[in-house]
């Protein structure tokens, strides 16, 4: 009886942190979306109106009425996939030739070496990569972005591929070269198809980063490549802050990759699982 009782105690104290945590983690993502359907009034209340509030859509008409907010909301789109697509890509071919040459004696300081890039503040690279983008003409280029973004991506995209790659069997390759397939048909045919998941869950990561990536396009680009995070900072200036436009435009700016996760949240579990398991 009393074992039932502490285990029944146990359950009610996990599922209270699990609640608390929720709480915490989706609490700043009701607030925005209640502050984009706000009033001015509304907003600066105090004490704050949670649910007892008339709400108005006249932020998001704000926002859609924006000079070039249509072009910025494109950019985002077309550099988030442009890059995720070409970070994934490297990092797959990077993560397979590193998972199958154990006996690369570099191998263990190039991947601690990925770790330190990625660790390393960004704003440290952005002032010589400013002057070379201006130097070369490519200043406030797509492309020039799409290329910063992956490289910057590209050691965690590596680091999180090689884990799943080396889950695949090695004589599974190994038969597939015996009946005469190449490198290239066997990581085709053979391993691609096993680390699906693990493709799915690291091109959610890249494009998450890359969707709220602000120093590079801040530093690196002007009004033709801005992207969403630079257009919604510029909504706080010296003497005001204009919360509810902000906030319509950044719940806009979350829509997408929240779309994005759940339609491949099982694709996500199932990566992340396959990862986490060695041998």
């Amino acid at each position: 009886m009393k074992q039932a009782t502490r285990r029944r105690i146990g359950h009610a104290l996990s599922y209270a942190v699990l609640l608390g945590a929720a709480f915490v983690s989706l609490f700043p993502l009701f607030w925005t979306l209640s502050t984009s359907i706000k009033t001015r009034n509304d907003t600066f209340v105090l004490p704050p109106k949670f649910f007892n509030f008339e709400a108005t859509w006249k932020n998001y008409i704000a926002i859609f009425d924006t000079r070039g907010f249509g072009q910025i909301y494109l950019n985002t789109v077309v550099i988030t996939l442009a890059s995720t697509v070409l970070c994934v890509l490297i990092s797959t071919l990077a993560a397979y030739s590193l998972a199958r040459s154990p006996r690369f004696r570099s191998r263990r300081p190039l991947e601690i070496s990925m770790i330190l890039v990625r660790a390393i503040p960004a704003i440290v690279i952005m002032v010589p990569l400013f002057t070379i983008t201006s130097k070369l003409g490519v200043y406030d280029n797509h492309f020039a972005l799409i290329l910063m973004y992956a490289a910057v991506n590209v050691p965690f995209a590596t680091w999180l591929m090689t884990s799943f790659v080396e889950q695949v069997p090695v004589t599974l390759e190994q038969s597939a070269a015996v009946d005469g397939a190449g490198r290239l048909q066997i990581l085709w045919h053979v391993v691609l198809p096993l680390i699906l998941p693990g493709m799915a869950a690291t091109t959610i990561f890249v494009a998450l980063l890359a969707w709220n990536e602000f120093l590079i396009p801040v530093m690196l680009a002007g009004n033709s490549a801005k992207t969403l995070p630079v257009f919604i900072s510029g909504f706080i200036s010296a003497r005001n802050l204009d919360w509810g436009p902000m906030a319509a435009a950044s719940s806009l700016a979350i829509l997408p990759i929240a779309i994005l996760t759940v339609l491949a949240q099982r694709w996500l579990i199932s990566g992340l699982s396959s990862g986490a398991i060695k041998g």
